[in-house]
């Protein structure tokens, strides 16, 4: 069974409307997408507009603000959200990145940023000038270099480059802050990038399991699918799976043999019992729709 719910139908297909019945699940969802689907942003900007009017749903997103800066940046140059409904949340030491977000509203932005918290092996190079973290705030990568191609799967651009056996950096403006380095695959695996990703295996690029673990946390369906000449699927996958959210992937995974009791802690199992109730109530709503 690989049907989607309404919402996964909204984050990944062209369904436009949605009424949210789970708050705290929305919210948790919305936090992530932008993360791994870049060029859904918008979508998921549009959508945060419309709830951001009901208060419940105003305050849990900005209690993620640190984990999204990008959707809280967002929705303040729109005028939906006020910077005075921010700067508490700017006020939390490990608000670091966030404050980059809003080092023009902040005074004092330097010596207001030397106390927060900087994560284990951070990396500041992209410090060096103004310009730089103009573009990384905007787009998370240079939009010259070869990981902006891979987010945003720009494919045209990417056949340009000549060398592609290097491994490629985050910016501290993406999913970590730390200076991981990864190869291609696994980076446009991540975002779901599946122009970059086909043509990568074509340029003799291997699937291994950090591919696609980073495929997983990514949550494409279409890319876990080409990934499958690992014919185990690992219970750490599954929980990868549940962690991010990812409601048709891990029903995929748990119909095709993952064994969600092995080796797993009891937080993961609560994120696949939520997902599968909010699973079963998008399906009791359908039938009601039906009658």
């Amino acid at each position: 069974m690989e049907e989607k719910t309404s919402f996964e139908l909204f984050l990944y297909e062209d369904q436009n409307e949605i009424i949210i019945e789970d708050m705290e699940f929305c919210v948790d969802r919305i936090v992530v997408f932008p993360k791994i689907r870049p060029h859904k942003l918008e979508k998921v900007v549009n959508l945060s507009m419309k709830y951001c009017q009901i208060e419940e749903f105003r305050q849990k997103i900005l209690e993620k603000s640190i984990k999204c800066p990008v959707l809280i940046y967002h929705l303040y140059k729109r005028g939906i959200l006020d910077f005075g409904e921010i700067e508490p949340f700017i006020s939390n030491e490990e608000s670091l990145l966030l404050c980059y977000y809003f080092r023009k509203e902040i005074n004092e932005f330097e010596k207001f940023i030397q106390d927060k918290y900087a994560p284990y092996d951070y990396d500041d190079s992209f410090l060096e000038n103004q310009s730089d973290i103009d573009q990384l705030i905007e787009y998370g990568f240079s939009p010259s270099s070869i990981e902006y191609c891979l987010k945003y799967d720009v494919i045209d651009d990417l056949i340009r480059f000549n060398q592609l056996n290097h491994e490629v950096k985050w910016s501290p403006f993406e999913w970590s802050s730390k200076p991981e380095y990864h190869d291609l695959l696994s980076v446009s695996g991540f975002f779901g990038s599946i122009n970059c990703f086909k043509y990568l295996l074509m340029k003799g690029f291997e699937i291994n399991d950090k591919v696609t673990s980073m495929v997983v946390c990514g949550g494409s369906l279409d890319l876990y699918h080409l990934c499958q000449g690992q014919k185990l699927i690992k219970p750490n996958l599954a929980c990868m799976a549940s962690e991010f959210f990812h409601l048709p992937l891990l029903v995929f995974m748990i119909e095709n043999g993952a064994d969600m009791n092995s080796n797993t802690e009891d937080v993961y199992f609560f994120c696949f019992m939520r997902l599968l109730f909010i699973m079963l109530l998008n399906m009791v709503i359908l039938v009601l729709l039906n009658i």
